[in-house]
């Protein structure tokens, strides 16, 4: 067997919320629901071919779908992976408006991470409802839930990118950031896209801030995975940085398949469950050799010419496609890992070779580098 996979399902498309940067245009956002009959049969093959597989259910909206889906599902992954077995782990993530308690127990009761897609203060460049979900946020924290949350970064607000963490750190909240890419709905409206050195700057920024912030309880990804790899430890990065292909699959409400929940063009339609006996048939088909050839030339390039690539391993596919082509590197996306990652890697030099007093960075920066000097033989993958 296979040891591990990511699958996305999307089990609907539509939203309550129009998000201006979506990777799903309004035309896409119906409200056909997968079925339980295609879940029955995706689970089944998985089961027989992976030996774990973490679950994120994304859209669209998943929460627009009621409690008793959820339910349904978590019993027949019991059924095909076993119950309480660790060869299954979900997520949901959401954008945060239908949270409740009922919702938020299920969670608990069946270890399921929340991801809440929001910017905080930044609230009405990219969403709406944000009073809602702010409130929503406040509710996890009181019942002390297990969530985090993901913001996207436009050019309306690429400055604030410090203001931002200070404003989640404060609420002792776990956040990730990233940039609006021009696909789906972006790349109808392209003056979101952040400018890629405004970017870099106050990303920078901000790793600092995080870096000297000596009270904060928060883990600043993807910067704090990007100081790990530095380090050598054998962590994986942001999704956008690793030898996804294989490992990931994305399942659409009508069981079509794709490599990424990115919004993938049509080319890359890997088949439909129903179409195939076994997982591996989707791997092996036109839709997926057409995105693979294309990332190995953009690699074998990104490998002859770039002293950072064992990091990056040539980037996002998806977001290489849609910036200068699946073949091509040096798009905003690329630029914006080279600058900051190799910021954070001279930091993590500096400090090994100096040796400073690590009471001047947070405790997470300080608990890598000690493991560090107490196992240097840790190298870079």
């Amino acid at each position: 067997m296979n040891p591990f996979i990511s699958v996305v399902i999307k089990p609907i498309l539509a939203c309550d919320l129009d998000c201006r940067h979506c990777y799903h245009r309004p035309e896409e956002r119906v409200p056909s629901t997968i079925t339980y009959e295609a879940l029955d049969r995706l689970f089944r093959m998985l089961s027989e071919e992976f030996e774990s597989v973490w679950f994120i259910w994304h859209g669209g909206e998943p929460l627009m779908l009621p409690l008793q889906f959820y339910r349904y599902a978590i019993d027949l992954q019991n059924k095909y992976f076993g119950k309480g077995t660790h060869r299954v782990g979900n997520t949901i993530q959401t954008n945060g408006t239908a949270i409740d308690r009922k919702f938020s127990n299920f969670c608990k009761e069946n270890q399921i991470n929340i991801g809440v897609s929001f910017e905080g203060p930044c609230d009405g460049v990219l969403r709406q409802k944000c009073d809602l979900v702010d409130k929503n946020l406040t509710f996890l924290s009181k019942k002390e839930h297990i969530f985090s949350v993901s913001s996207t970064i436009a050019a309306e607000d690429v400055g604030r990118q410090t203001e931002l963490y200070r404003y989640f750190r404060g609420r002792d909240i776990n956040v990730s950031f990233s940039p609006v890419v021009p696909m789906g709905c972006a790349a109808d409206n392209r003056e979101l896209v952040p400018d890629a050195d405004e970017y870099i700057a106050e990303s920078i920024r901000m790793f600092d801030e995080w870096l000297y912030d000596k009270d904060t309880d928060i883990a600043l990804i993807p910067h704090y995975l990007y100081l790990l790899n530095a380090l050598g430890e054998p962590v994986d990065s942001d999704c956008a940085h690793n030898s996804c292909l294989t490992k990931w699959l994305c399942v659409y409400p009508n069981g079509d398949l794709y490599p990424c929940a990115k919004g993938c063009p049509s080319k890359y339609m890997m088949g439909n469950l129903f179409d195939i006996e076994a997982i591996s048939e989707a791997f092996a088909g036109g839709g997926f050799r057409e995105i693979l050839l294309g990332t190995i030339a953009r690699r074998e390039k990104c490998k002859a010419e770039c002293e950072i690539f064992r990091y990056c391993n040539g980037g996002c596919s998806m977001d290489a496609s849609c910036e200068c082509g699946i073949e091509n590197n040096g798009g905003d996306s690329c630029r914006i890992f080279k600058a900051v990652f190799t910021h954070i890697q001279k930091t993590v030099d500096d400090i090994l070779n100096e040796k400073p007093d690590l009471s001047q960075y947070n405790r997470f920066v300080r608990d890598a580098i000690v493991g560090k000097l107490v196992n240097p033989k840790i190298t870079s993958f």
